[in-house]
């Protein structure tokens, strides 16, 4: 899988993206952070998208603004940040309370950004995160922070922090393009309320991709595998 991913940078791709998933086969990646690490000191120009670290489930969340600004060190400034809110299952299985995931989101995207552009050492006292001394090393190369990148699947709630911080947003293709139409139409509404226009920078669409010689031995090659994804994982 590493070759695979170090290899599009051969092929003159703009980036490459690593995600996090737990306790099942879905993705089989439970630190995209260690494999991120591993492409920024591997590759030499490419991006490195980590979409991204469901911020609940690191307690502090201070690890993430730490981990994140090492591969941007090691990388020389190539990360994108990618802060998710985490599914359903995520939260299930590492024995969270789903009914605070968005405040404890919105008190640890403050506190990573906190990490990254205010010197230390600091003191932090939310509601759940109590942290007598914050003193962040390293902090990141880009400054005054990587580009942050949210996915979603749809939530008003996440459109709306990611118009309101001019943020990118990237669609989950969990659903069909009439449905991918309608998030963008009121992300595009959401920045509009901002006071700006969306750019087409702010906006991704995660899209499942097979390539072959032709429309049939992509099929022959790849459908199999990709309802097996769907249906059992």
């Amino acid at each position: 899988y590493l070759d695979q991913l170090e290899y599009a940078e051969q092929l003159g791709f703009d980036g490459l993206g690593v995600n996090e998933h737990h306790a099942n086969a879905y993705g089989n990646m439970p630190s995209p952070n260690l494999i991120a690490s591993i492409l920024a000191r591997q590759t030499q120009r490419i991006s490195i998208a980590v979409v991204g670290n469901a911020l609940p489930l690191y307690n502090p969340p201070i690890r993430v603004a730490e981990e994140y600004a090492m591969i941007d060190c090691i990388s020389g400034g190539r990360l994108i940040a990618g802060m998710v809110v985490g599914g359903g299952p995520e939260y299930y299985s590492n024995g969270l309370n789903p009914a605070q995931a968005r405040e404890r989101v919105a008190e640890a995207l403050d506190l990573v950004l906190r990490c990254w552009t205010e010197p230390g050492p600091f003191v932090h006292m939310g509601k759940h995160y109590k942290l007598r001394y914050v003193n962040p090393w390293p902090t990141p190369v880009q400054k005054p922070h990587p580009p942050i990148c949210i996915p979603g699947a749809g939530s008003y709630e996440t459109m709306d922090l990611v118009a309101r911080r001019r943020w990118a947003y990237m669609g989950i293709p969990y659903f069909h393009k009439r449905v991918f139409k309608k998030n963008f139409d009121y992300f595009r509404e959401a920045c509009g309320r901002e006071g700006y226009a969306a750019s087409p920078e702010q906006m991704g669409w995660l899209v499942p991709v097979y390539v072959a010689e032709s429309d049939t031995r992509a099929r022959e090659e790849f459908e199999s595998h990709l309802w097996y994804f769907a249906r059992k994982l």
